[in-house]
């Protein structure tokens, strides 16, 4: 990042891009308190130079929400999450790959407070969206929907969920 630096300037979008990345790592490593510094310079760097609402500032909000529903902080995860879906909304439509996993992201933050009613809402509409943007063969479909949901759904939601997850793929679940 050092030589992007010299080579670029501070305040080039690639340097944005990679303390979002370092971000991710950071969050990744368990190191949450590292994960947030650089995200939230990450999108410093990106709403000063894009303004508030543009497209590509919603790695960052994602990562940002994810982050806080890690760190026990539901609400302020809707509220990042909640801002990175307006601009799905308006810049890539809600059947976009993205968008999926931001109702996805914001599901997680309505079942860690408790409200499972819009968690299951929201990740079943990101469902939908996945089911029409990818064949359910499609090993990213796969992955995606049992990577991140599973583990996540509580027990009033995971039978019905589960069951429409698991209902047209080739694997047996115990």
């Amino acid at each position: 990042m050092e030589t992007n630096e010299i080579v670029f300037g501070k305040e080039h979008p690639d340097i944005a891009r990679n303390l979002n990345n370092l971000g991710r790592a950071f969050k990744e490593m368990g190191d949450y308190d590292g994960a947030k510094t650089k995200l939230v310079q990450s999108l410093q760097m990106k709403e000063k130079r894009y303004g508030e609402v543009h497209i590509n500032l919603v790695p960052t909000l994602m990562n940002l929400g994810d982050l806080f529903n890690l760190t026990k902080q539901p609400q302020r995860a809707k509220d990042i999450l909640t801002r990175g879906l307006k601009i799905c909304e308006k810049r890539i439509g809600m059947k976009h790959p993205d968008t999926a996993k931001l109702l996805r992201l914001l599901g997680n933050s309505f079942y860690l407070m408790g409200d499972l009613a819009t968690s299951e809402k929201l990740l079943n509409k990101s469902l939908d969206i996945l089911e029409e943007v990818y064949d359910k063969d499609h090993p990213f479909y796969f992955s995606y929907t049992c990577r991140f949901w599973a583990p996540v759904l509580g027990p009033l939601v995971r039978e019905s969920f589960s069951f429409r997850l698991f209902s047209n793929t080739h694997i047996t679940v115990n």
